[in-house]
């Protein structure tokens, strides 16, 4: 009984690590598309709301898939024999199905950000950053000021 639960958290870690690439992959993206292209500012609760999601994600996702996994196992045990191919199945259902769906999610996801950020042109730089971080020459700064003793012209 624990070999098959045992064996079935090794699958789910290898499940999550599938869907914490997938989901980190999306993050990355998105920080680059965001920041970069839409010129929205870094957010740290952003940050940390998204890391809250996918840790709720893997401990809720790893309690769903050892329910269904002990499932089996506990109706074998007062009597309901369910076949092991049946149990089998159960688990791979559940760890392959409910964690193959919510990464494919964020590999869709991350897909369409980063296909953005290929297709955005350099030149679409918002102006507004570009100025910011352009030095004007010294001598250019002085030429159309008015000299401090005349009166300025309307």
């Amino acid at each position: 009984m624990f070999e098959i639960i045992i064996g079935n958290l090794i699958k789910i870690g290898y499940a999550m690590a599938i869907f914490l690439c997938a989901y980190l992959a999306n993050v990355v993206f998105s920080l680059w598309y965001n920041i970069k292209i839409n010129c929205e500012p870094f957010s740290r609760e952003k940050l940390a709301t998204g890391g809250l999601k996918a840790l709720t994600f893997i401990v809720g996702l790893t309690l769903l898939c050892i329910a269904i996994t002990t499932l089996p196992i506990f109706a074998t045990e007062v009597g309901w024999t369910i076949p092991d191919e049946y149990a089998e199945l159960f688990a791979d259902l559940i760890i392959v199905g409910a964690v193959l769906l919510v990464a494919c999610k964020y590999i869709k996801e991350a897909f369409t950000k980063f296909v953005a950020i290929l297709n955005t042109p350099a030149d679409t730089v918002p102006a507004k950053e570009e100025k910011e971080h352009e030095q004007q020459p010294v001598s250019d700064v002085f030429q159309d000021q008015p000299e401090p003793d005349q009166p300025q012209e309307s």
